[in-house]
Parts: structure tokens; sequence; C-alpha cells
């Protein structure tokens, strides 16, 4: 903190450590340690609107020059799309390999620790240490539908770390009494419903409305984004009907087969409490599943 230097901790927890400290597991640690400056307040800001908002990038740190630690400017956010605020030293090569790499680091959504190799020899640095770390939105549930299965979903996704949104065209049922652990209760048409929202690879999308027709609207709106999850309730008769429908319109079949429907994972649920967590455990299974 005094030098305002970064620097690795390296830990070896063995197994008398971790017995006195009532540890389950142990392992070699790494810990990486920097002093946060001003000039990261308006990457930290960036990081933070993209957490709230939706949006994806990746946050890299300097760690280590030819093996040892810098004091120069190494802290950037990158945009896939090229924006990049912050600094970062000899960050051309840096972004390059962002720009090339990047897409498949964020589907990882685990930080990783890379070396580039300049590879010149009148290069100033050989070798350089980078932590990347993806940044995107929370995993967000947008449930269409405020009906008697939402209420018991709602909770249920809101307690394993789920973002909720609630929309319903009825503001009796899309209402704060009706839905108080969900972050956004928003009342709108459900010819219309996307237009407020910012749907991106987070966006977990259940639809549960209270009919075929509102089922249609919001799945013809839904099949057209880049979210993680789709899934309907309905019979398979009525999921036929609908995606019959949706073909007409030009929508093609492999498209629909990605939806989950009938939604969530079979446990021959009846309930509307049974069908909360069969599509909350199906939420889950496709969140830790790798992109």
């Amino acid at each position: 903190m005094k030098k305002g230097e970064a620097g690795v901790l390296h830990f070896n927890l063995t197994a008398e450590q971790l017995a006195e400290g009532g540890l389950i597991c142990g392992g070699n640690i790494d810990i990486f340690l920097e002093p946060l400056k001003e000039e990261f307040l308006k990457i930290y800001q960036d990081l933070v609107k993209i957490k709230q908002k939706g949006g994806s990038a990746i946050l890299a740190t300097l760690i280590s020059v030819d093996g040892a630690f810098s004091r120069e400017e190494g802290k950037a956010l990158f945009h896939l799309s090229g924006e990049k605020v912050g600094s970062f030293i000899h960050g051309e090569e840096l972004e390059q390999e962002i720009l090339r790499k990047g897409g498949a680091w964020l589907k990882e959504t685990k930080p990783r620790v890379v070396v580039l190799d300049s590879g010149k020899e009148d290069s100033p640095w050989k070798k350089m240490e980078i932590l990347l770390e993806p940044i995107f939105s929370e995993p967000t549930v947008y449930i269409f539908g405020a009906g008697h299965v939402s209420q018991q979903l709602a909770p249920l996704a809101k307690k394993v770390d789920f973002k909720v949104v609630v929309m319903d065209d009825r503001e009796m049922f899309a209402n704060r009494d009706r839905f108080p652990e969900a972050d956004q209760v928003i009342v709108t048409e459900f010819e219309k419903c996307f237009d407020q929202l910012q749907i991106d690879p987070s966006s977990y999308i259940v639809i549960v409305t209270r009919g075929h027709l509102y089922d249609g609207f919001v799945l013809e709106q839904a099949v057209k984004t880049n979210a993680r999850y789709i899934g309907m309730i309905g019979s398979k008769k009525k999921i036929h009907t609908l995606y019959q429908n949706l073909m007409k319109k030009g929508i093609p079949r492999s498209t629909l087969d990605q939806v989950r429907a009938p939604i969530g994972i079979d446990i021959h649920s009846e309930t509307p409490e049974e069908i909360g967590v069969s599509i909350v455990a199906e939420l889950i299974k496709v969140r830790r599943e790798p992109s």
C-alpha cells in the first residue's frame, strides 16, 4: 500500500492449517492485490453501469512485465466493439488479442490470467502477465405474466441469486403487493413489452402469460433476442399451434427448437409451487452450463 504497487500473495493451505481453521478445502491459492487509484474511477463507474443496465466487456489488469510488478498504467475496460475506458501500457497488442478472443472469453464467464509474448526483438518487453475478468450484467429472469406460477417463481429465483423482473398488462396483478421480492415490476402491453428491456446473453426469459395469444406475442419477440434462455409454459398441443403460427411469419423451426417448451425440468409438477421449483431448477442448470 505504501509503495503503491500491485503484488501477488501465495498461500499453501496444508491439512494442518485446514484443521485449525475449520475449513473444508485447501490447496494453493494466489491472491492478487492492487491499490485502487483515482484514475480507475471512470473504469469502475462503467463497470457498475454494465452490471446494472446490461452489456458486456473485459476488464484487463496488468500484473507483471517480464516477471516484475509494474507501477505503469495497467487497467482498462475493453468493449468488444473496440471502445476502451482507461489506459494500458502497450495496449495495442492486448486490444487486438481481446477483440480476437474476447467473445470466447466472455462465454467462459470466469477470470483468467494470460501471458502475452511481444514476439519482437526490439520490444521494450518480452512477456506481459495480465488478469482478464469478464464483466456482464447480473443474470436476470424476465417473467412475462404475473399469475399464480409467477408468484411462486419470483421469490425462488431471487433466493438463488437471479435479478427478477415481472411484467404483465394488468396492474391488479403486476404490483409490489404481489411481488415484493422482485427487483422490478412493469405494467406494459405484451405486444410492446420488449421496447423497454435490454436483453443480452445474461437474460433468462420465462413466458407464463394467461393465454395462447399473449404467449405468442412474447415468444415472437423473445426469439429475436440473444437471451441465454427462453422457456414457455404450456401443453405440447398449444406449443405446436404457436410454433406453426410463428413459422408462417418467417421464424425458422431451428430457432423455435431452442426454446425450452414445455418449460422446466420434468418432475411431474402440477401445482404452481411445484412448477416454480421445476422452472428455477432449469434456470440454475442452464446458468451452470458452459455457453
